[in-house]
């Protein structure tokens, strides 16, 4: 049986499904997976916000007991991916005079409320991430601060100011199940940390997570944070379009969508560098023109649908999806920064041909996205959707370990199970 403070377990709510990992921490520092679940959401919760609490609450439970059965143990606690809409997301400043010229863990603390203090918004909680600190002692950029020299130290921190309304009942599903909530994490910083190397945060990387309704964005540049922000657009929409160009259920979209994805045709019509045989462009248009089968239409729809017809709904909307995203890195200066490109991940990610759309419009390396950093990862997991609770992990890992050395206090951590002890006790005691 491990120990308890050697489990890591965390949840994402996503869309689609709800998906649950525990993690053991080795005497070794690897982390290795116990268990896993995955429960579908139909419906129950949508861009992050839960939308029917007993339907979110019992795919929890579901997802939760598949992983608990599977790990063989029990957890107590977990770290609860979170994002929403009308998300506003700042870099705030904190800093602290050193009296005795040595850093100690106090001081890291005040600064970080020195932080927080600026970045208080109405019904709104300002929720940082600890990977996304940047400290400077002296105005000289350092990893770690604790036990330097210094007379003035200084953080920045990047803080998502989160709806009330979506914490507390993402909290409350969670909570009347007996667990505790260790943090929340924004799910953003939480799909980047799933999928980057080092040398790409250094390098200048986009993380795309395009979820069912969400699409997360997070942009790295020379180790720190450019922009991270989440948007109420996703591959559902594609799903959405199909269902209603051809007349099919979302399951039927959705099985669609997967197996065709945005045709070899489509791409070859953007890349201007490609050229066809006349055999080929006859065996193109062949293919393209086949029929497809369809099994679940509506009443007096047609049985059956051109390839070129499925194409060309799948292709707008992905079009449309690529374009919104250069939008937003044009916008923001940061397509010249990426010098490793975007990584694609999140659900969204397996969209056949996806990936070479988004590189042809924004015309920079693109790649998917799968969990990095982990040891014997089963084949189920090492797929891109997987990616932002494995990404939450990884944060939870870091934030153990700064625990360990003294870099960060759990009591000073908000969203911690402290912080839960304490609301409860101000709530019956006080």
């Amino acid at each position: 049986m491990a120990k308890k403070n050697e489990l890591i377990a965390a949840v994402d709510f996503g869309s689609r499904a709800v998906r649950i990992v525990i993690t053991r921490r080795a005497p070794d520092g690897q982390t290795r997976i116990l268990g896993y679940g995955v429960e579908p959401t139909q419906g129950c919760i949508r861009f992050g916000a839960i939308q029917d609490l007993n339907a979110a609450t019992q795919a929890f439970r579901a997802a939760f007991n598949t992983a608990k059965k599977m790990a063989g143990t029990s957890v107590s606690a977990l770290y609860c991916g979170i994002h929403g809409a009308k998300i506003s997301t700042n870099v705030s400043e904190g800093r602290v005079p050193i009296e005795n010229k040595i850093i100690k863990p106090e001081h890291l603390e005040t600064a970080r409320k020195n932080a927080a203090t600026a970045s208080i918004g109405a019904k709104t909680r300002a929720l940082s991430s600890f990977m996304s600190e940047e400290w400077t002692v002296d105005d000289v950029r350092v990893t770690d601060p604790l036990d330097m020299h210094g007379s003035v130290l200084k953080v920045r921190i990047h803080f998502a100011q989160i709806p009330e309304f979506v914490e507390n009942n993402l909290r409350r599903c969670i909570e009347t199940q007996g667990l505790l909530i260790e943090e929340f994490v924004f799910m953003p910083l939480a799909a980047a940390s799933g999928c980057l190397t080092c040398e790409d945060i250094q390098m200048g990387v986009a993380v795309v997570d395009l979820g069912a309704a969400a699409a997360d964005i997070a942009v790295y540049t020379n180790n720190d944070i450019a922009v991270a922000t989440a948007y109420n657009w996703g591959s559902g929409l594609i799903i959405n379009d199909i269902t209603a160009g051809i007349k099919v259920s979302f399951e039927e979209a959705t099985e669609l969508l997967l197996e065709y994805g945005v045709s070899d045709h489509r791409i070859r019509l953007l890349d201007r560098n490609t050229t066809r045989s006349d055999s080929e462009r006859k065996g193109a248009s062949a293919k393209e023109n086949a029929p497809i089968k369809l099994t679940r239409t509506v009443t007096g729809a047609p049985s059956t649908v051109p390839r070129s017809e499925l194409d060309a709904i799948i292709f707008a909307r992905c079009d449309e999806i690529a374009e919104k995203v250069q939008h937003f890195l044009n916008k923001n200066n940061l397509l010249d920064r990426l010098a490793r490109g975007i990584v694609l991940t999140g659900g969204g990610a397996g969209i056949h041909n996806l990936d070479t759309l988004f590189g042809i419009i924004c015309d920079i390396p693109v790649r998917v996205g799968v969990p990095l950093g982990f040891d014997d990862l089963p084949e189920s997991l090492d797929l891109p959707e997987w990616t932002p609770v494995m990404g939450i992990i990884k944060h939870a890992m870091e934030r153990r370990s700064a625990m360990e050395k003294g870099q960060l206090s759990p009591q000073g951590n908000n969203n911690s199970w402290y912080a839960r002890i304490r609301r409860l006790l101000g709530k019956y005691f006080v």
